[in-house]
């Protein structure tokens, strides 16, 4: 029977690999993580709490308002993008969400008619806007406030609207001629 100082030492070592290889053996099968965060936000109240709301300050108008803390959607629902120049002298784009980012989508502009809605990208506020009506088509509108080098990332991460099949193939190589002698 082996001693207890040599019992604990193999003890210790097995709980030091354990504690290494269990953090690596529960992610390993899942999703990489976003380059980019894309979180679309509605206006929250006072009377939340600081658990369900926080106060942000808004550049346009610049105006300190309540935002949800847990957004509408994500960048997990975005199937691809389109960028445009934006109203601001930055980028704007639009996003193409999947069938269930295109439901919360629609369901909080039906809800919260009237209200702000806030994009955050990276947790840095690109733009507020005022719900006019409800979105059914499943495309939320950022009008501006995306960075040059956001928008480098978003082209990494999602393909443009309209070439959704084409997007992380590999280019193809052109046929090598035949010489002939």
């Amino acid at each position: 029977m082996a001693s207890l100082p040599t019992f604990m030492k193999t003890l210790g070592i097995l709980m030091i690999l354990a504690a290494t290889m269990i953090p690596s053996l529960l992610f390993a099968g899942g999703k990489k993580s976003p380059t980019l965060t894309i979180r679309l936000h509605g206006e929250g109240s006072a009377s939340d709490g600081p658990s369900f709301s926080s106060e942000v300050q808004l550049k346009n108008p610049p105006v300190k308002i309540f935002m949800r803390n847990v957004p509408v959607t994500s960048e997990h629902d975005i199937k691809a993008f389109f960028p445009f120049p934006g109203n601001d002298g930055q980028a704007g784009a639009y996003f193409r969400l999947d069938a269930h980012g295109a439901n919360k989508l629609q369901q909080f502009t039906v809800e919260d008619k009237g209200r702000t809605a806030i994009v955050m990208i990276n947790g840095r506020i690109v733009a507020n806007m005022k719900i006019n009506a409800a979105v059914n088509d499943g495309i939320l509108y950022v009008p501006g406030g995306i960075q040059p080098e956001e928008i480098l990332l978003l082209q990494k991460q999602f393909p443009l609207i309209g070439n959704e099949s084409e997007f992380g193939k590999k280019p193809r190589r052109p046929a090598k001629e035949e010489t002939r002698p």
